[in-house]
């Protein structure tokens, strides 16, 4: 179950790279509580608004660095290196201000609850900070 749930959760990673809104939208509960670092939001339309917005403004891309799965499937535990670049000012960037050409890499810990094939809550929380 596990090598199942990863290969399901690197789906997720590779749509959200890719900027496929349907994609990784489909991973998300039409009532999905999501508590990230620059936004703390309720459903599925409020998280793609969400990330509509920061992909206007940054390439943000994913990296995984550690999987760890429930056996039952209903968790995932994941550390996550987000590398974000500025493609134009963003001056209201929740995190802190950022300007076109800005490089910012952090690590964070990630906790997906899973019903029904659908994440119903994330939790992040900032481990680290890479080079900016």
């Amino acid at each position: 179950m596990s090598a199942d749930l990863r290969a399901w959760f690197e789906g997720y990673i590779a749509a959200f790279n890719r900027n496929d809104f349907d994609g990784f939208g489909a991973y998300y509960a039409p009532d999905v509580v999501f508590a990230g670092q620059a936004a703390q939001v309720v459903g599925r339309a409020a998280v793609l608004d969400f990330y509509r917005t920061v992909k206007a403004h940054l390439d943000e891309t994913l990296d995984l660095l550690t999987f760890v799965g429930a056996p039952d499937g209903s968790r995932i535990a994941a550390e996550l290196r987000t590398s974000l670049v500025a493609r134009r000012d963003w001056p209201e960037m929740p995190t802190g201000a950022m300007r076109a050409g800005d490089r910012r890499e952090s690590v964070n810990f990630v906790i997906y609850d899973i019903e029904d094939g659908h994440f119903v809550r994330v939790r992040s929380a900032r481990f680290g900070r890479g080079a900016a």
